[in-house]
């Protein structure tokens, strides 16, 4: 028979927690804000970056789902699966955001959408998960931004 959770065993699995939490939400802030930098460089002009980043895609009803369905049309090459990539790691950091401990050993209650049922899960999973996705999509990020900067460079040269 299993004995009930320890004040020691509760405050572990909170800050197991809290530590994972904190990597998944800073990493995606990043990759939001690379994001962000490939929207304005593909339809702003230089002189505007600044303004429309503060105007338009800093406004709290432009969300990053949003953003990642402007990324999806804008004919940049990307990978196949790329933009159900972000929106994984968009709904794992959502998850890690605001779902509650579903155990003591280090899992996540949360409700699965496209199940309709609620779930738990291992913390370790969603980071693994988290992890491996987030690489890929970094790396093409870093790509699409490199090659707006250059196309952008070009066209400032050519004029």
């Amino acid at each position: 028979m299993n004995s009930p959770p320890t004040k020691e065993d509760i405050k572990k699995a909170l800050d197991k927690l809290a530590q994972y939490r904190g990597v998944i939400i800073q990493d995606s802030i990043n990759i939001e804000a690379m994001i962000d930098s490939i929207i304005i460089n593909y339809f702003v002009k230089e002189n505007k970056h600044s303004q429309f980043l503060t105007k338009v895609v800093e406004d709290e009803n432009f969300s990053f789902g949003l953003k990642i369905n402007i990324l999806g049309k804008m004919n940049l090459e990307i990978y196949k699966g790329f933009i159900e990539e972000v929106k994984r790691i968009n709904n794992i950091r959502n998850i890690f955001a605001h779902c509650l401990p579903g155990s003591f050993t280090g899992a996540l209650s949360y409700y699965n959408k496209n199940k309709k049922t609620h779930e738990v899960k291992e913390l370790e999973e969603f980071h693994a998960e988290f992890l491996e996705r987030i690489k890929r999509v970094w790396e093409q990020l870093d790509k699409l931004f490199n090659n707006l900067v250059e196309e952008n460079k070009k066209e400032k040269l050519s004029n």
